[in-house]
């Protein structure tokens, strides 16, 4: 079959590797549609983000990475008899699996298990010739790691899933209230998430900030109240044109020591800041910038209630996941979606989705 492999840093080949088969423990899904993620380009240059999330370190990637885990498509081939049912199924997968006996799974938190084995990394694993990931003509997925795709979600549309269950496990940390006003910092696919979701938790209004024109424009066109273009005002300004001084959340999906000071100016007392950017910048705060029980919390990876909680978003139209999808190519052409991705002039990119 096809495959879409990182042999190594900045080498990424369309190429012909075995086709993986059915077992007891896995299925095999015929993949229609693969988001490229942000994390993607990241591995892409070298870096490994599910380590710095998840270990609090960078790791090396094994080389032969099939990149890929924002996937859908269909179940073709099942050996174990519980799962029979599934095959013909349409389908959005969860791409993790956690070990289920560490401190971290038994106590709950198995989102944060550091012996996951995930899809589309290199993570878990131990040593393969080819690590599976979505980015390919078909792709093995644990049996208990599927969830039925409604009909009236399309495969491309599903590739939002993952990030969108990032937003929601972003949300379900940050103490929402109903009311509550909310400040977003970066508007990229997991930014967009969190400004059309947070409506689901009863928030008041929303606001988001960016430096790309296309980005704020489409913030705006998916019900974002405001966008700041940060090239031209500041936040201060954004929230006195809205008739507020602060808001009670802020997620920054951007992670840099300015979004970093912008956020804690903006925030109120008992006020919650999200960080959903885990990396080596180094801040300069002073603890009266957490006067009044402000407080900072990281958000990690996602759980598989969040997975289903973004089902029903996109299902029901509370996240427009077909407006943010702004490219898509063959899988034979992948190359040119990372190309896509990592040109300078992003004006009118989004989410890229690789069809193989």
């Amino acid at each position: 079959m096809k495959a879409a492999v990182l042999a190594s840093p900045g080498t990424l080949r369309c190429q012909e590797i075995p086709k993986p088969a059915a077992d007891d423990e896995f299925m095999v899904i015929e993949v229609k549609a693969c988001g490229i993620c942000g994390s993607d380009i990241r591995y892409y240059k070298g870096e490994n983000p599910w380590a710095l999330h998840t270990l609090g370190k960078n790791i090396p990637n094994p080389p032969n990475i099939v990149l890929g885990h924002e996937w859908a498509g269909v179940v073709r081939e099942v050996k174990n008899p519980r799962y029979k049912e599934w095959i013909g199924r349409r389908v959005a997968v969860l791409a993790f699996k956690s070990c289920g006996v560490c401190d971290d799974c038994r106590n709950g938190n198995y989102h944060l298990c550091r012996k996951t084995a995930h899809i589309g990394h290199g993570a878990g694993w131990g040593k393969m010739d080819y690590y599976p990931g979505g980015m390919a003509e078909f792709c093995q997925i644990w049996n208990t790691n599927v969830c039925e795709l409604p009909e009236r979600i399309s495969f491309e549309e599903a590739t939002i899933l993952d990030p969108l269950s990032v937003a929601v496990h972003a949300i379900s940390l940050s103490g929402i209230e109903g009311g509550d006003d909310v400040l977003v910092l970066g508007t990229g696919p997991v930014g967009l998430c969190i400004g059309q979701a947070v409506r689901a938790y009863g928030a008041g209004k929303v606001l988001c900030t960016d430096v790309i024109d296309y980005a704020l424009e489409l913030a705006k066109e998916l019900g974002i109240d405001d966008a700041a273009d940060m090239k031209k005002e500041t936040v201060s300004e954004v929230l006195k044109r809205q008739g507020m001084k602060k808001v009670r959340i802020v997620f920054d999906t951007v992670g840099t020591e300015e979004t970093q000071k912008i956020a804690l100016s903006a925030l109120k007392e008992s006020g919650t800041l999200v960080n959903l950017v885990v990396n080596n910048t180094k801040l300069r705060y002073q603890l009266l910038d957490l006067a009044g029980e402000r407080r900072i919390v990281s958000s990690a990876n996602n759980r598989t209630e969040d997975f289903i909680m973004g089902i029903k978003l996109i299902e029901n139209g509370i996240v427009n996941a077909r407006k943010m999808i702004t490219h898509t190519y063959a899988l034979e052409d992948v190359q040119k979606g990372f190309d896509v991705m990592l040109s300078k002039d992003r004006n009118r990119v989004m989410k890229v989705v690789i069809k193989p």
